[in-house]
């Protein structure tokens, strides 16, 4: 499989109030996964994968630079709208999965299923927009270089048959995201007034609950389910560039035979969450809402 585990990101009108703390920022990961799994016996199964991962990230924000003294009784002037554009690409890392199934009926399994934790080392650009040329020598373009630690992943599950034509499957997961204590970035040239950042972020690790059931109505298919997707991000650290909390999630789907071998499957997920922060320690308050809307549509042939 080829997929993407963890995509964060956001993005915000460059004349925003909060653009000093971010403007865009997007962290993409593609895992390419192939797996092997072995029939033990006819209750028993399990599999191994092994992981290479590919990544890229990109955090970019607008600020004013203050006065900056140089000589006594002597300052360079505000420097205003001075866009600040790190960007880089991932070395190339490596991680495993491993995963049981356990069928003790024909209506009822279970399973289990681990991803381990991989650290990502980064190494990119840092570029200055809107920078006046006063400016250039204590803000110098560069390379730079960071590391983020992806969380493990572990996650068990049910699937049973309570009733003819309906199947209903459960999973609980737990992430762990307490891998992400802080985004210290390590520039190649540093000034009186522009040295290596370290943001803390001290995230925690999360569970998600998702619950959902099939009923098979031939050539019809009806789908309904509910995921509860618990936020990894202190109140005290969240910051614009990725704000968060605890999700509800709903989801509908219809699929439909169109021939013996042919199915099309439509779904749609409603995905909501309101965040307060009253604490914030980037002196930034606020409440965050958001609500997304997303279709998808599938065409599968079976052999």
């Amino acid at each position: 499989g080829i997929f993407n585990p963890f995509g964060l990101g956001s993005e915000w009108p460059a004349n925003w109030i909060g653009r000093q703390l971010s403007v865009k920022s997007e962290l993409r990961t593609f895992y390419i996964n192939p797996t092997v799994a072995y029939k033990v016996t006819d209750l028993l199964s399990v599999g191994a994968g092994f992981n290479y991962i590919i990544s890229n990230v990109q955090f970019y924000r607008i600020v004013d630079i203050p006065p900056i003294p140089i000589a006594p009784g002597v300052s360079l002037p505000v420097a205003k709208n001075v866009g600040i554009n790190l960007e880089g690409n991932g070395k190339a890392a490596y991680t495993f999965n491993l995963g049981i199934l356990f069928k003790p009926f024909d209506y009822l399994s279970f399973g289990i299923a681990y991803r381990h934790s991989a650290k990502i080392d980064f190494e990119g650009d840092l570029k200055f927009s809107n920078l006046p040329a006063t400016h250039s020598t204590l803000f110098p373009e560069g390379k730079g270089k960071a590391s983020i630690t992806m969380p493990y992943d572990l996650r068990a599950g049910i699937s049973t048959n309570p009733m003819d034509k309906l199947t209903v499957n459960a999973d609980l997961q737990y992430v762990g995201w307490s891998s992400y204590k802080e985004l210290a970035v390590d520039f190649e040239k540093n000034t009186a007034v522009w040295t290596d950042q370290v943001q803390k972020r001290d995230w925690k690790n999360s569970f998600t609950f998702r619950i959902g059931g099939e009923y098979d109505y031939n050539p019809f298919a009806f789908r309904l389910g509910y995921v509860y997707d618990g936020s990894p991000i202190p109140t005290k650290y969240m910051d614009p560039s990725l704000p968060g909390a605890n999700r509800h999630e709903f989801t509908v789907g219809l699929g439909y035979k169109l021939m013996k071998n042919l199915t099309l499957d439509v779904a749609y997920q409603f995905i909501s969450f309101t965040q307060e922060v009253n604490d914030s320690g980037f002196n930034f308050n606020g409440e965050y809402k958001n609500s997304s809307n997303l279709v998808g549509f599938n065409l599968s042939y079976g052999f």
